[in-house]
């Protein structure tokens, strides 16, 4: 099957932050076209696949939009779309074949979301040499399609292969030598799949304790009542499978269901450092209270010098979501309300669900700052 260019007639995104499908576009197809274009033209990149069908989808996107400074390559690229390229599987496998990339140079950033993972990402953006991309979905969509018990098999590891050095494609044309892809937190799922495709490739994992992490994460969402329960069917709607032990359940409150997003990726990065996978560990706390210091330390660990980003005050200075719908400014200041009621039933859902992981724990391995509480 040869690869197709497809104009694009109509944007149908049900959401602004649904995972990516190939639905998300109405088009029309306008003839064949020579594949290895995705190598050559950088404003070409991976969106998503359509596993019915067994193809890939780029998108081209206009030569003044710099996805690598999108807070959300999904969205820029959705956003920006111009035209897509379609893909049949065994072409795509060839043309990553293709693709001369040292995996100890990928950085993959993993973290239970809302923890200064965007922040971390505009900081690698600002390294000479690397392309840091900010939530390429089509690693959200390979989990929200197979499920974290569907991860094993030939197939699952040549697509995320295949997928990971094309997705660093376009960096490499205008010069890249280092990447560094921060993936949505239920990726982390994937980690262990990554690091037996790539086990030279440098892992960052970032979290936040659960009571602040939880408040901010209901505010991202619009949650006014956290507690009323309701039917997990629109989550899934959106995003497929997405963390184990919210994948359990039909009904789940918005408290409940961030308890155990949060608890499920935690659990998570406990099991790869049992794996013995090495991983730069730590956490919102810490960035925030001494962001120079902590970023030092992850950038030595991922090979870079203490003084790698050139302007750091601008970057810890500006709203790294600015400009998308969960900035700052468009979120507000108030924050959730949560009571000492609802803090109570965090806490005693991830008691219970979990025999080893509190609201506090405290991973083993994470960066201290000198003269921290820690």
């Amino acid at each position: 099957m040869e690869a197709r260019t497809l104009r694009i007639e109509e944007k149908l995104r049900p959401h602004w932050g649904s995972g990516v499908k190939p639905s998300d576009f109405k088009v029309r197809d306008e003839g064949a076209i020579d594949p290895r274009i995705v190598l050559l033209e950088p404003n070409l990149s991976l969106y998503c696949l359509d596993f019915e069908k067994r193809q890939a989808l780029f998108v081209e996107t206009p030569p003044e939009c710099d996805l690598s400074r999108a807070p959300f390559l999904f969205q820029a690229q959705y956003e920006a779309a111009t035209r897509l390229v379609r893909v049949p599987y065994e072409t795509l496998h060839r043309l990553a074949a293709e693709v001369a990339l040292d995996p100890s140079r990928l950085i993959l950033i993993y973290s239970v979301g809302r923890c200064g993972s965007t922040l971390v990402s505009r900081a690698f953006n600002a390294v000479e040499g690397v392309e840091s991309i900010s939530e390429p979905d089509v690693f959200t969509q390979m989990l929200g399609t197979w499920g974290a018990n569907g991860l094993d098999g030939e197939e699952q590891a040549a697509l995320l292969r295949s997928c990971t050095l094309l997705q660093c494609v376009p960096g490499q044309i205008k010069g890249a030598t280092a990447w560094a892809l921060k993936f949505r937190s239920m990726v982390t799922e994937l980690g262990p799949l990554f690091y037996a495709l790539f086990p030279t490739a440098r892992v960052v994992f970032l979290y936040r304790n659960a009571e602040p992490w939880a408040r901010s994460f209901l505010r991202m969402i619009g949650v006014t009542e956290p507690t009323t329960r309701a039917s997990l069917a629109p989550l899934r709607f959106l995003f497929g499978h997405t963390h184990p032990r919210v994948d359990a359940l039909d009904t789940a409150s918005p408290l409940e269901t961030a308890a155990l997003m949060w608890l499920s990726v935690m659990e998570k990065c406990l099991e790869m450092q049992r794996q013995g996978i090495p991983m730069f560990v730590t956490r919102y706390e810490e960035l925030n209270r001494a962001p120079r210091e902590a970023l030092a330390q992850m950038f030595a660990f991922c090979g870079f010098p203490a003084s790698a980003v050139g302007d750091l005050e601008a970057v810890l200075t500006q709203d790294s979501q600015e400009g998308t719908a969960i900035s700052r400014t468009s979120l507000g200041e108030t924050a959730t309300a949560l009571t000492q009621a609802h803090t109570d039933e965090l806490r005693r859902i991830i008691r219970e669900a979990s025999p080893e992981v509190t609201a506090d724990t405290i991973l083993p391995g994470t960066y201290f700052p000198a003269g921290s509480p820690g």
